[in-house]
């Protein structure tokens, strides 16, 4: 009689552990593949490296990125919150991403992205309406929307082809995004709340050291970095303060990444590690496109 108990209680510990096995997300066999879906914060930082490099690009050259970039999030992001019409979410997103590129590029408006976002949020709506039969409508919709918000904020990075010190704060952005990228591969390991601690306090780290490094420069280059901006280069206080809230907003977003998007939610294609990867660069041309608009025009000035 015990043993017929232990044999049964052995086998319903099997079948709850396979079960559990079962609700785990899949990862890809390849070494690279795994790596990639365990940090993602790998392609950020290689992305932000690059947009450091286009600094000294034409600025057109910034255009092209954002373009990569919306494209490398559309393709994964329905891997990533697993939704139910992967291809027609996708073609929604890479709609509505190039649209914003292409008005923000011919009008040279920001506000113009406005009337894309609500445009996109119908679209959402108007993808339902094809979709039959309709499971997980609400992960669907809210999905889109989501994807709506994130891919139009790529209209803020083409603002900044506009105004030399705009296209100038790539270099400080870029740094900004290595410390968030820092602070997720440093506590990988740890719980989530000393992650978002870590997280947020390099991105604030390298925030700082941007804005002192750049606003420490003497004699020679400091004349030519005036010139460069037009004679509206800041203070040394209003540059540190700048690039300390510039970190806290990127570092938040890091931090916010690594909460949502793990456990059963952990990205498990390389499509999906990618687009993950692209979410804070894409949402960081909105802080960026904010600090430039105070220190250069049509706004309150930090000189």
């Amino acid at each position: 009689m015990m043993d017929t108990m232990v044999i049964k209680r052995r086998d319903r510990r099997s079948v709850h552990a396979e079960e559990h096995l079962e609700k785990l997300p899949k990862v890809p066999e390849s070494l690279a593949g795994r790596v990639l879906c365990a940090h993602p914060e790998i392609v950020t930082a290689v992305v932000s490296l690059g947009m450091a490099l286009v600094f000294i690009l034409p600025s057109e050259f910034l255009t092209v990125a954002v373009i990569i970039g919306v494209l490398s999030f559309a393709y994964g992001w329905e891997q990533l919150t697993h939704l139910p019409a992967p291809r027609a979410s996708a073609i929604l997103i890479l709609i509505v991403g190039l649209a914003t590129i292409a008005l923000a590029r011919i009008f040279g408006d920001f506000s113009i992205i406005a009337e894309v976002v609500g445009l996109g949020i119908v679209g959402a709506f108007v993808t339902e309406m094809f979709r039959s039969p309709r499971p997980d409508l609400l992960n669907s919709v809210s999905g889109n929307i989501a994807g709506v918000l994130i891919v139009s904020t790529g209209g803020a990075w083409i603002m900044l082809e506009g105004e030399a010190l705009w296209y100038f704060l790539l270099v400080p952005g870029a740094l900004t995004l290595l410390g968030g990228c820092v602070g997720m591969a440093m506590s990988a390991n740890w719980t989530i709340r000393w992650r978002v601690v870590a997280t947020i306090f390099f991105s604030c780290l390298f925030g700082f050291l941007a804005g002192a490094a750049i606003m420490g420069l003497e004699g020679t280059a400091r004349d030519q970095m005036v010139i460069f901006a037009g004679g509206h280069l800041p203070t040394l206080a209003a540059a540190i303060v700048s690039g300390v809230l510039l970190g806290a907003v990127i570092g938040m977003t890091f931090a916010a990444l690594g909460v949502v998007f793990s456990g059963n939610m952990a990205p498990a294609t390389v499509g999906a590690a990618v687009s993950q990867a692209f979410i804070p660069i894409l949402a960081a041309g909105i802080p960026i496109y904010i600090l430039a608009r105070l220190l250069v025009g049509e706004g309150p000035t930090l000189t």
